[in-house]
C-alpha cells in the first residue's frame, strides 16, 4: 500500500523537484534512517561480509531500476507507473529461467502473454481511452517503466549472494547505500540542464513529499516488506502486491483527477491478470 502511494506521490511532485533528483533525495533520506535504526539496533551495514564485486553490481542495477522508475512515472502517470511496474514478476521468471536455469511452468507462460498484451495496450493508450502511437515521450516513458520492472527484478537475482551472506534487509540497505554513487551523478547533470526552483521545492507539500517518499515508502515500506516476504508463502506476497495499483489508481483518480477510462482499465486487468497467473504457477512448483 505504501509503495502505490509512492507512485502518485512522486508524480505529483516533478513539478517541484525533478525526476533524478526526487531519486537521489528519496534514496538519501531513507537509506539515512535504515542505517540509523540498525545502528540502534547494533547492527552493522555488512560491507565486510558480502562480495564486494556483487554488491557494486548490484548497486548499479537498484540505481539504473529506480531513475527508470521515476523517469517513467514523470513521463506517463502515477497509475500507469505503479501499474506498469507490476510486470516484474514476468522478469523474475525469465531471469530465473536465464541465470538459474528454472523451469517456468506452463500457466506462467499464459500469464507473461496475457501481461505483454496489457502493457501494450497501456502504451499506444491516448487521451480519453483511444489507441494512441503518436506521442513518442509517453511510449518511452512506458519502456522506462517496462525496464524498471526489469531491471528490478535483475537486481533480485543478483542479490540473491547478498541476501544469502547478511540477510535481506541488511542487503537491501547496502545496495541502497552503494546506488547513490551512481544517482548523484544523474542528478547533478539533471540539475546543471534544467536547473531546480527552490521555492517549490521547499514547500511544504514538497516536503511532505519527500519525507512521504525516503520514510514511508523506501525506510517503513522496504522493512515491512522484507520482514512479510520472509514470513509470508509465495501466494500471500504476490496477492499483496496488488494493493500497489489499487492504491494508486484511487490516490491519482482522487486526488490528481488522472483519467479512469476503459483502456486504462482493460490493460490493468490483463496485465495484472498475467502477473495473478504467473503467481499460481510459481507457488505450485
Amino acid at each position: 500500500a505504501l509503495w502505490g502511494g509512492l507512485y502518485v506521490i512522486s508524480a505529483a511532485t516533478f513539478e517541484a523537484i525533478p525526476p533524478a533528483t526526487l531519486t537521489l533525495v528519496r534514496l538519501g533520506l531513507g537509506v539515512a534512517v535504515l542505517l540509523a535504526f540498525g545502528r540502534l539496533r547494533g547492527v552493522s551495514i555488512g560491507w565486510s561480509d558480502v562480495p564486494h564485486r556483487a554488491a557494486w553490481i548490484a548497486a548499479l542495477v537498484a540505481a539504473t531500476s529506480m531513475l527508470l522508475q521515476f523517469g517513467g512515472t514523470a513521463l506517463t502517470s502515477g497509475v500507469e507507473g505503479s501499474v506498469v511496474t507490476m510486470a516484474t514478476p514476468i522478469f523474475v521468471l525469465l531471469f530465473g529461467r536465464l541465470l538459474d536455469g528454472v523451469v517456468i511452468p506452463r500457466r506462467a507462460w499464459g500469464g507473461i502473454a496475457l501481461a505483454v498484451a496489457g502493457v501494450l495496450l497501456l502504451s499506444l493508450r491516448g487521451s480519453g481511452g483511444s489507441l494512441n502511437v503518436s506521442d513518442p515521450s509517453r511510449l518511452l516513458g512506458m519502456l522506462a517503466l517496462v525496464g524498471a520492472g526489469a531491471t528490478w527484478a535483475l537486481y533480485s537475482s543478483l542479490g540473491r549472494p547478498l541476501v544469502a551472506a547478511i540477510g535481506a534487509s541488511r542487503a537491501i540497505g547496502l545496495t541502497a547505500a552503494l546506488a547513490l554513487v551512481f544517482i548523484t551523478p544523474v542528478a547533478v547533470v539533471e540539475l546543471l540542464l534544467g536547473g531546480i526552483d527552490l521555492a517549490a521545492a521547499t514547500t511544504p507539500a514538497a516536503l511532505g513529499a519527500v519525507a512521504y517518499l525516503a520514510i514511508a515508502a523506501t525506510a517503513i515500506g522496504w522493512s515491512l516488506w522484507y520482514r512479510g516476504y520472509a514470513a509470508a508463502a509465495p501466494r500471500v506476497a504476490a496477492a499483496a502486491l496488488f494493493l500497489q495499483p489499487l492504491v494508486a489508481a484511487l490516490l491519482g483518480v482522487g486526488l490528481l483527477g488522472e483519467a479512469a477510462d476503459p483502456a486504462l482499465f482493460a490493460g490493468a486487468v490483463l496485465l495484472l491478470g498475467g502477473v495473478a497467473l504467473i503467481s499460481r504457477g510459481e507457488s505450485t512448483r
